[in-house]
């Protein structure tokens, strides 16, 4: 089976690599399954009208009609409407929509915070990608992916074509996990970068959101459309924490000793709440998307349906 080398390889020592796991990151028949979805792009991105299947922008000459336009010295006759030439002696083209490639841009947190919980959060971010990336090149798009933690690490693309599969697979695989998160350079250095545009998708935990703010400004619509999944174990949202702790940041070393007790459990509860309607407050300034998203949520039976809802996917 042309999936059976990246679905069971196994790791042979305990690498800085999230496939390092017990079992494969991704499913053939989960991946078959998925060839009948596809990404919703908005109208207003820029691509390329020569290819895809995103509805454009732009109404070009079509056999579809959806508008008019007068005929000018070198447009194709094949398009003008002889109905309306009979009846108005008027020649007209016949306008449709055209579809166009988009720019998908797959932006994956692997700082080291990335590492904790059950499953990892960096584990169900990859498989994220791996379904995103795959629709992706599917659909005739163009695929950026760029994992970072304080800097860009090496971008998989831009690659087009299904034919990129297993390159795209064997690269999600071999990610290797960051110290720290600097999200303010990594978004104002992808938007310098990539100033057409299109879709980005950024996967991260956000609890260094320093710089998420001044980042959108950066990535604002019709050029772009971002989505921003916050990754969240459930324990970050009830911890089942109590009495006397040490707490250690995993990307600062910072320590934290505290005594846990039902009062800081409900203050922290509500501080948790504070900060997921400040996060989807400020994606809302910018124009982005916040979907906040359990990793414990099966990937085919909740994450899939869920941005089917979200109409991110169709």
């Amino acid at each position: 089976m042309w999936f059976k080398n990246i679905f069971h390889r196994r790791s042979r020592q305990p690498s800085r690599t999230v496939s390092s796991g017990s079992s494969p990151l991704f499913d053939e028949g989960f991946l078959r399954r998925l060839e009948r979805l596809s990404l919703q792009a908005q109208k207003t991105l820029r691509g390329n009208p020569i290819s895809g299947e995103h509805p454009g922008r732009h109404a070009l000459p079509s056999s579809i009609f959806s508008d008019y336009r007068p005929y000018t010295v070198g447009d194709d006759i094949r398009y003008i409407d002889w109905n309306v030439y009979a009846g108005h002696n008027d020649l007209v083209l016949k306008l449709g929509e055209a579809d166009q490639e988009v720019d998908i841009h797959l932006l994956l947190d692997v700082s080291r915070s990335m590492a904790w919980g059950n499953p990892p959060k960096l584990r169900v971010v990859l498989q994220l990608a791996g379904t995103l990336g795959y629709l992706s090149l599917t659909h005739s798009d163009r695929v950026h992916v760029v994992p970072f933690g304080s800097s860009a690490l090496r971008p998989f693309g831009p690659a087009r074509g299904k034919g990129r599969l297993m390159e795209l697979l064997r690269y999600l695989e071999a990610v290797p996990y960051q110290q720290h998160t600097d999200l303010r350079a990594i978004l104002h250095q992808h938007a310098r970068a990539c100033q057409r545009g299109g879709i980005l998708v950024l996967c991260s935990d956000l609890l260094v959101s320093e710089g998420l703010n001044e980042g959108l400004q950066m990535l604002r619509p019709p050029r772009w459309q971002v989505m921003v999944f916050h990754m969240i174990d459930p324990q970050e949202l009830v911890p089942s924490l109590h009495g006397p702790l040490d707490l250690v940041d995993s990307e600062t070393g910072q320590q934290l000793s505290l005594m846990v007790n039902e009062t800081l459990r409900e203050a922290y509860r509500q501080k948790t709440i504070d900060w997921q309607e400040h996060l989807a407050t400020t994606c809302a300034r910018h124009g982005a998307s916040y979907v906040p998203m359990l990793t414990t949520w099966p990937l085919e039976r909740k994450i899939v349906p869920f941005l089917r809802t979200r109409r991110f996917l169709a």
